[in-house]
């Protein structure tokens, strides 16, 4: 299952590029986010695993993801290693006249009683990148 949201921000490729690979940056626009922890030595790049600490429903969730694919100042991707909620996260970047669409897609597994929520469950995850996207528009603008 996918969930894509595409938003146009003023600002370079590469300072989104930037500001989005600086882990320090994600509590500020990702929701429930409490704590990046790198388990390689940063930059982030290809290869680069990283856990990311949430405070889901009043329980902290951890999840564990590694970089598969990365492009500077165009395109990265996450999947998770270790995870309730396996997903492959891409962030693309274009350059357009007056700045950059960045663009997110997030492809999920739901397994067990899940699956039966599936409709429900993309329109939230729909709803969170979209979420993200304003977020990461409005800290750069």
């Amino acid at each position: 299952m996918t969930a894509e949201q595409s938003i146009f921000i003023k600002a370079t490729p590469a300072k989104i590029f930037t500001y989005l690979n600086d882990v320090k940056n994600r509590k500020s626009y990702i929701p429930a986010l409490e704590e990046v922890i790198l388990l390689d030595e940063g930059p982030i790049q290809k290869g680069s695993r990283y856990i990311e600490v949430a405070n889901i429903a009043g329980r902290k969730l951890k999840t564990t993801y590694q970089v598969t694919a990365f492009e500077e100042n165009k395109h990265v991707t996450a999947k998770t290693l270790k995870s309730i909620f396996p997903i492959q996260a891409d962030l693309d970047l274009k350059e357009v006249q007056g700045g950059t669409e960045l663009t997110i897609s997030l492809n999920f597994t739901l397994k067990g009683i899940f699956r039966f929520g599936a409709s429900v469950v993309k329109g939230i995850v729909t709803q969170q990148a979209q979420g993200i996207l304003e977020k990461i528009k409005s800290n750069l603008e």
